[in-house]
Parts: C-alpha cells; structure tokens; sequence
C-alpha cells in the first residue's frame, strides 16, 4: 500500500487504499479523496485470541496498550466527520 500511495502522491494516479494509510496525506493536502459516495462504511475491528479462561498477563497487557491507540488511529482515519 505505501508504493501505491506514493504513487498517487507523485501523480501517477488513483489508488484504493483504506483510510488510515492516507490520512496524514489527506490532511497535509498532497492527496485528496474521490467517489467519497462509494466508499464502503468502517468495518470493526477486534483483537481476539485463542485461548480459555484468563488472558495471559503479557496479552491483557498487550490488548490494553493496544486497543485505545487502535481504536484512536482508527478514528482519526475519518478525517470528514
């Protein structure tokens, strides 16, 4: 995806990446969105693991530090809210 927005950054032409990827790009105006009507709507994201019972000290840990970074990264994406 980067190569592609580099891509389209230097003119080149339009790319599909999601939100996130550009939004530095959007935001500083070296590239804008087009079809805005026919962008698809977020998709959830979660953190699942594969286990039973509690979480291991190093995952809750891991899943705690993440999650709100996630979930902030993620949101700051939706530059047209």
């Amino acid at each position: 995806a980067e190569a592609a927005v580099d891509a389209a950054i230097a003119g080149v032409g339009l790319t599909r990446v999601l939100s996130y990827q550009i939004t530095a790009a959007v935001r500083a105006g070296t590239l804008c969105t087009v079809l805005e009507a026919f962008e698809p709507q977020p998709w959830p994201v979660s953190l699942v693991h594969a286990g039973q019972g509690l979480l291991p000290v190093k995952l809750r840990a891991f899943v705690d530090f993440a999650a709100p970074r996630l979930k902030k990264r993620l949101m700051q994406a939706t530059w047209q809210a």
